[in-house]
């Protein structure tokens, strides 16, 4: 399954090369279920919002994927989950549960990068 990258994992961000051999698909964007919180370091992407979010897919092979979830502290901080994107195709993305994030602003535009403009 591919997998849906939405913050510092993306092209140009300082942990993109984490992603080690894995094909980039291009980009793409949630369907508008989610928000994006701002956790300050990080973005963490949260269930029950009304924002599409911009993010990048990959098709990781199970050895990245499993470096990935050590990094992304799945399952305890995020979560390696499907979601639904934009035109209803399926991945999977790390998410974090709405509880772990109360209080963190949003990036109301839904876009990592686009957070300081």
């Amino acid at each position: 399954m591919s997998l849906f990258v939405y913050g510092t994992l993306m092209r140009g961000e300082r942990s993109h090369a984490l992603l080690g051999r894995a094909r980039y698909l291009g980009v793409a964007r949630t369907s508008r279920a989610f928000e994006l919180a701002d956790l300050g370091a990080y973005p963490a992407l949260v269930r029950g919002g009304s924002t599409a979010v911009l993010g990048e897919l990959y098709a990781p092979d199970r050895e990245t994927l499993v470096s990935l979830d050590v990094y992304e502290g799945c399952p305890d901080l995020f979560r390696r989950e499907p979601i639904e994107l934009d035109g209803g195709a399926r991945c999977e993305a790390y998410l974090m549960p709405a509880g772990q994030a109360l209080g963190c602003p949003r990036i109301a535009s839904g876009d990592w990068r686009a957070r300081q403009r």
